[in-house]
């Protein structure tokens, strides 16, 4: 009697404490593991002259997991499509992607940039939007600290004028393409890029060995970006030894949004593999939780079955 007693109270214990609410089961920028976000909103990260001569400020929103307690976060930045002449950080497009990456461990920024008059669209305007986009990176270096950023781990991620600016900013890296929006002194490298439905038009010889894995998606029937320009790049990938992903979405035109949750875990996993590496310990404290986490049904059968054992020995 007593010892049947013994192993009630101890299961109930156990039990108890697994089931207090706390991170889902899971692996750390694979899976989600938090289930709120805090935003902070409006954050400047830089200032430049826009097309009409005045001196603005840039601003983005951050998305960082609650509760997190990590001592360095991988960083994505997302840059908003809209032809250079609109967009912005808030669509919703943006704020699920930027909720979605922050839910499993990233800290998420969603940019906005200078946009340019409509109808006088040119390559000063991907100029522009490039120096944003590196002044953004400049900033979380400069505050790594603050935002508890992975220096190494920075990732570019842009929808149609976002994605040519990604992959601009990402791999026009001689000086003279820094630019002067903000947090000079500091690196704008990145580690990955993700291009969807983008590109680097007569830019894409900038490509070089040894710069960092890009990752794109892309319909095969865009007549705003054409799908060549993904062929180029992926071409010119394989040419020098830089590794690309190319994901084309047969059949469909420029941002096939409604795609989303067949092309996400083409981003997730893109990112988890080639920016956050392939020796992430499956079993590091705080990212996954034991065994133990059974349904709880399975625990109700248990404690079933103990009741049953306590009553026939009394």
């Amino acid at each position: 009697m007593r010892w049947a007693m013994t192993i009630l109270s101890a299961f109930i214990l156990i039990a108890s404490s697994f089931a207090m609410p706390g991170k889902a089961i899971g692996i750390r920028y694979r899976d989600e593991i938090f289930s709120h976000v805090d935003i902070t909103k409006d954050v400047i990260y830089g200032e430049n002259y826009d097309f009409t001569g005045q001196l603005v400020k840039l601003k983005m929103d951050v998305y960082e997991p609650h509760g997190d307690d990590a001592e360095k976060r991988a960083l994505i930045i997302f840059i908003h499509g809209g032809g250079f002449t609109g967009g912005d950080k808030a669509t919703k497009q943006w704020v699920f992607l930027c909720t979605t990456f922050a839910k499993r461990g990233y800290v998420t920024a969603s940019i906005n940039y200078r946009l340019q008059k409509p109808g006088n669209v040119t390559a000063h305007a991907i100029t522009e939007a490039m120096h944003d986009a590196k002044a953004a990176v400049r900033y979380f270096r400069a505050h790594a600290s603050e935002w508890r950023i992975d220096e190494e781990k920075i990732a570019l991620v842009g929808g149609s004028a976002g994605a040519i600016t990604a992959l601009h900013a990402t791999y026009l890296t001689e000086p003279e393409y820094e630019g002067n929006s903000g947090n000079e002194g500091y690196s704008s490298n990145v580690s990955a890029c993700i291009d969807l439905w983008g590109g680097l038009y007569d830019n894409v010889s900038k490509i070089d060995a040894g710069e960092p894995p890009v990752c794109i998606i892309h319909g095969t029937e865009d007549k705003g970006v054409p799908f060549s320009e993904a062929l180029n790049i992926s071409e010119r990938c394989r040419e020098v030894g830089v590794y690309c992903e190319l994901h084309p979405l047969k059949g469909e035109g420029h941002a096939p949004w409604h795609l989303i949750d067949e092309f996400l875990p083409w981003m997730v996993n893109f990112l988890y593999k080639k920016m956050i590496g392939l020796n992430v310990k499956e079993t590091d404290e705080g990212d996954k939780i034991p065994f133990i986490g059974l349904p709880h049904f399975i625990y109700v059968i248990l404690l079933m079955i103990l009741l049953r054992m306590v009553r026939d020995v009394y």
